[in-house]
């Protein structure tokens, strides 16, 4: 899959995140900050890759309890924002590598304890899935953790989009799937899966509704807003 510039220029990185009082309340990224967490379990002496790195938010959150947190990303742009931010910030335990996420020949087979994919693998198609969880399970120790956090294609804003019915799909999201996918490309890959879970949306007053609605089983997967899976190299 070819990186493609026109998708991800400086302005896309700059709008990551805008606070928005509904679509992008605070709690929003407390969550994704919280459920980050429970994918990758970095500990104190971990090296853990975040993968798909852009301005570095995760690798930041990830480097205050890992050893050393190293991010991967394909833009130049962000890049240079997520090295701007680290300097302002003084983290000394974080750096950055301009790659391709389907190919990380540029890190040693078991250098890391821990993967970080989050918010990245709806923005890439399958065969490079492939070829990243195939790289990840080589660049990972024995017993090493690759942690997913994306979203759900059968959650009902996401079929909404996928229709172009009220709400339109973003164009860097080109591959969003359901879970039942990424059991299979993990399975594939040499994979076990550990976690298995999702989270509601973060919105007001909907995500009571959800909450209530997800567990559910036939309807439960149509509220279930975002994917968190955890996979672990045997």
């Amino acid at each position: 899959m070819t990186f493609e510039d026109r998708l991800y220029d400086p302005a896309y990185f700059q709008n990551l995140h805008k606070s928005h009082w509904f679509t992008n309340p605070p709690r929003k990224y407390e969550q994704r900050n919280r459920d980050t967490l429970r994918v990758v379990v970095p500990a104190p002496s971990d090296r853990v890759l975040e993968l798909g790195s852009a301005r570095g938010d995760v690798s930041f959150l990830l480097a205050s309890h890992a050893k050393e947190v190293v991010g991967v990303d394909a833009s130049d742009d962000a890049l240079r924002m997520a090295e701007q931010a680290c300097a302002a910030r003084g983290i000394a335990n974080v750096s950055f590598r301009k790659g391709d996420v389907a190919d990380l020949s540029m890190f040693p087979d078991a250098s890391f304890q821990a993967v970080a994919a989050i918010d990245l693998v709806e923005h890439i198609d399958d065969p490079t899935l492939a070829a990243m969880l195939g790289e990840c399970r080589r660049v990972l120790a024995r017993g090493g953790r690759l942690g997913l956090y994306t979203p759900d294609r059968a959650h009902y804003v996401e079929r909404l989009k996928a229709h172009d019915v009220l709400l339109r799909q973003f164009p860097q999201h080109i591959a969003v799937r359901r879970a039942g996918a990424y059991r299979r490309f993990l399975a594939d890959a040499g994979f076990r899966i550990e976690l298995d879970t999702y989270s509601v949306s973060p919105f007001p007053g909907v995500r009571w509704i959800e909450a209530a609605l997800a567990p559910l089983p036939l309807v439960g997967p149509t509220f279930r807003y975002r994917i968190l899976l955890r996979a672990k190299k045997p």
